[in-house]
């Protein structure tokens, strides 16, 4: 049976060592992404039938207040071409979306019940998550529907915002009470 997997930030889908997979539908707002997504939508409302995906990876902007940031390397310059030569195409973070804290912080809570809503009861979320801006107890806050199963502390400089912590968390749904489970 083939799972179905959303990449709810295609970001130029710069985590994918397969840049291109028949089971994953990668979504995002951003135009002037190189690799396009399979969708251009936002992931608080996205067109997906409820409980449809296996697995959903979410790694939102981890800031806000920052304009037009793409990888430190203009686009399509000389010194563009010859740092990411052929195949190598520029992450895009996202900072520019959110003006505010609050704004972020609401965009990522609308998030968390999107994913609920299409994600099958036995599915997992993989959110990543840098403090460089809010922490990681903030956000895991919005996430109330669900229950971490997994932390992982990510080490390794080109995963990581400078000093600041990076995480990939493993979410599971939690069970709503039935009156049958509050019997037993």
């Amino acid at each position: 049976m083939i799972k179905l997997i959303l990449d709810a930030t295609d970001g130029n889908r710069t985590m994918w060592r397969k840049k291109h997979s028949e089971n994953i539908i990668y979504i995002d707002i951003e135009k002037r992404l190189e690799r396009k997504p399979t969708i251009f939508c936002d992931n608080t409302r996205t067109p997906f039938k409820d409980k449809v995906f296996d697995t959903i990876f979410y790694d939102p902007p981890h800031t806000y207040g920052i304009t037009n940031h793409w990888h430190s390397y203009p686009r399509r310059t000389e010194e563009y071409l010859n740092k990411f030569k052929d195949n190598a195409i520029p992450r895009y973070y996202g900072w520019d979306k959110y003006k505010t804290k609050t704004e972020l912080l609401r965009h990522l809570a609308a998030a968390s019940k999107e994913f609920y809503r299409i994600l099958k009861d036995d599915g997992l979320l993989w959110l990543k998550w840098n403090e460089m801006s809010i922490s990681i107890h903030t956000v895991l806050g919005l996430f109330d529907d669900w229950n971490e199963l997994l932390r992982i502390y990510v080490k390794a400089p080109s995963q990581t915002a400078g000093k600041h912590q990076t995480y990939w968390i493993c979410l599971e749904k939690k069970k709503q009470k039935t009156m049958q489970s509050t019997l037993c």
